[in-house]
């Protein structure tokens, strides 16, 4: 059972110790300024520790882990810090970690959960944060949350609570136009590798992590292809790669600064980085004049011109690596009412040719 101590505090008032201890679990205690507010955080806590005790499983840390310590052993896990898209947890997480690295995970639930939401999207020094952005720092905790129910740092019956996520617009699609992409291409000039990255981008609609992943070991030159092994879908697959971008990875690889293995590097030689790409990046769209342009757009632009230049929606999402045809649907508007093959068989054979 739990225990409870009066104690006098220097202002003379008085407040309740409130010491949990169950058998296979560590001790943990609380001050609280009522014995209604202490055993209202005691007997569901100890009813708890004990259920999870006879279960087996869970650590002897249940009751003392903190939301600070769940996501330290979250990024720690081998099977999670060789994730594609690793450093965008830890960033992301950095953010929990900031607010609530103290806060016990047995008493972190939806009205705390809630309340971060909140303030992710209305309060900070970053101010106003989009719904998108919002919900993928609800995402990231999310992931950290399940991975450590299954882990036996939370219990099984924790499970993440729903409705949380914030309505969002529509889905984004922007498209650089042929000039567009003239003055990003001239803007570049003076960054050879940001050059040739925005062209393989645009020229294959590869995703911002398989580019920053891609090794000249999967880079064909000769044969103008590659092929990209850690995918969004899990699943490798090959690309053409057109002879502008060829060249201009033959042009990287002749470069004073080049490795054996990862094809695009910053400027002191190391595996570029999501972060110097995009500190980069935005210094080449400002000077290009398209400080609205995302780097995800260079994928949409690339299904954007293969559009408008016959492509069919079949060849579209076969080059992007859909898995989904109706994840090609957005660009449809973009080849309704243009000819597709055998219209002019048909239109022959209307004319009883």
């Amino acid at each position: 059972m739990a225990t409870y101590f009066k104690r006098k505090n220097r202002d003379r008032s008085v407040s309740i110790l409130t010491l949990v201890r169950v058998k296979g679990f560590k001790p943990t205690s609380r001050s609280f300024e009522t014995m209604a507010e202490a055993k209202a955080w005691a007997e569901p806590l100890e009813k708890e520790l004990k259920k999870q005790g006879k279960r087996g499983g869970a650590r002897a840390d249940l009751a003392t882990l903190t939301i600070g310590a769940l996501i330290k052993e979250y990024l720690a896990d081998p099977t999670v810090n060789v994730q594609r898209a690793y450093e965008d947890k830890h960033t992301l997480l950095d953010w929990w970690s900031a607010e609530h690295a103290s806060t016990r995970v047995v008493e972190f639930g939806v009205l705390q959960l809630r309340a971060a939401r909140d303030k992710l999207a209305h309060g900070g020094k970053r101010g106003t944060r989009a719904p998108a952005t919002v919900n993928r720092h609800l995402s990231v905790l999310r992931s950290a949350w399940n991975w450590g129910r299954a882990a036996g740092l939370i219990a099984l019956e924790r499970g993440w609570p729903s409705k949380l996520l914030l309505p969002e617009p529509a889905g984004r699609t922007r498209f650089l136009s042929d000039a567009e992409l003239a003055r990003l291409l001239k803007a570049a000039e003076t960054d050879p590798v940001m050059r040739t990255a925005v062209i393989v981008s645009v020229a294959t609609g590869i995703r911002q992590g398989e580019l920053l992943g891609l090794t000249w070991a999967r880079v064909d030159l000769d044969g103008g292809k590659l092929t990209l092994m850690l995918t969004k879908n899990a699943t490798p697959r090959t690309v053409h790669v057109p002879s502008t971008a060829i060249e201009a990875l033959r042009s990287l690889k002749e470069a004073k600064v080049v490795s054996s293995v990862r094809v695009f590097l910053n400027a002191g030689g190391q595996p570029m980085e999501k972060s110097w790409l995009v500190a980069r990046w935005k210094k080449i769209r400002a000077d290009a004049g398209l400080a609205d342009l995302h780097w995800h757009d260079l994928r949409h632009s690339c299904a954007s011109f293969l559009a408008r230049r016959g492509a069919t929606l079949l060849e579209i999402g076969s080059v992007l690596g859909h898995k989904s045809p109706s994840m090609t649907m957005r660009y449809s508007h973009l080849v309704q009412g243009a000819p597709v093959k055998g219209h002019t068989e048909l239109d022959a054979l209307l004319r009883g040719q």
